[in-house]
């Protein structure tokens, strides 16, 4: 049985960006066309499922707002865990089905939950959207407020942390995420820019490291540490600490950084940033 859908202007090019012309789109059509796979897979075992791999779809005709396309599937060859699907979608409009797309879908068979486990990392490490700056803002006040006693005066700190907009000219905001919240967030940056407190040229420093303090302790700030590595390719390492913060220090000990003590900056007699350097490699 083909899968019926009425083209809305949600389904156009121009809702999805992949044209400025009001008609259906082509990544809608694709959409519609591999759930019809899904419908024709064979049976499939109880712990099992299936995953598209490659589409080749042609888009034959431009299908108007309010039309219906029907998305048909049948499989045509099997090897295995891999299926081949030929694809067809017609609209309603003219002299009885028009054939609109046609082409070939290829799913594999895969076992659900180990394919789910490798796929969907538990925290995900990418460089933040411009949408997500405002957060990240106010998820560095709050992980500082718990964890240092942020001060709530106009000059303090907390204007520091809430500049994450020229910060991310100036370097790389990562951000981490558990199921899509934004769970933390760490800023790179090249040795020897304004940013940079204690990196040199040819190095790379980290700063601004903030975990949402319902998500302490669960690895957050270790995914952070792996990116910021990843970034660095090689070169040396360089960050922070400020006196007390000992579970960062720890952490960064167990990644291979040892004190800087030359770099030490000493803000007050009892308040010191203690530098700590990872070499390269």
């Amino acid at each position: 049985m083909p899968r019926s859908y009425v083209v809305t202007h949600a389904d156009t090019a121009t809702a999805l960006g992949s044209g400025d012309v009001p008609v259906l789109a082509t990544p809608r059509l694709i959409a519609w066309l591999e759930a019809a796979t899904v419908d024709a897979c064979p049976d499939l075992g109880n712990d099992e499922t299936s995953v598209g791999t490659r589409v080749d779809i042609e888009h034959l005709l431009a299908t108007p707002v309010g039309a219906r396309v029907d998305a048909t599937a049948e499989v045509v060859h099997r090897d295995g865990r891999l299926l081949r699907f030929a694809v067809a979608g017609h609209h309603d409009l003219g002299d009885g089905p028009v054939l609109v797309a046609q082409g070939h879908v290829t799913r594999v068979v895969v076992r659900r939950e180990p394919f789910v486990a490798r796929a969907v990392p538990p925290i995900v490490v990418r460089e933040a959207l411009d949408s997500e700056l405002k957060a990240v803002a106010r998820l560095r006040v709050e992980a500082y407020e718990e964890g240092y006693g942020l001060s709530d005066e106009p000059d303090s700190y907390r204007r520091v942390l809430m500049d994450v907009a020229s910060h991310a000219t100036d370097g790389e905001v990562l951000v981490a995420l558990r199921d899509g919240d934004l769970v933390g967030t760490v800023t790179v940056i090249p040795g020897g820019v304004p940013l940079a407190e204690v990196a040199v040229p040819g190095e790379v420093e980290f700063r601004f490291m903030a975990v949402a303090p319902q998500a302490w302790r669960q690895g957050v700030a270790r995914a952070l540490m792996d990116a910021v590595a990843a970034r660095a390719q090689g070169r040396p390492l360089a960050c922070c600490v400020i006196t007390g913060n000992e579970p960062a220090a720890e952490l960064y000990r167990s990644l291979g950084f040892a004190s800087s003590p030359d770099r030490d900056r000493v803000l007050t007699p009892d308040l010191v940033l203690r530098a700590f350097v990872r070499p390269p490699g």
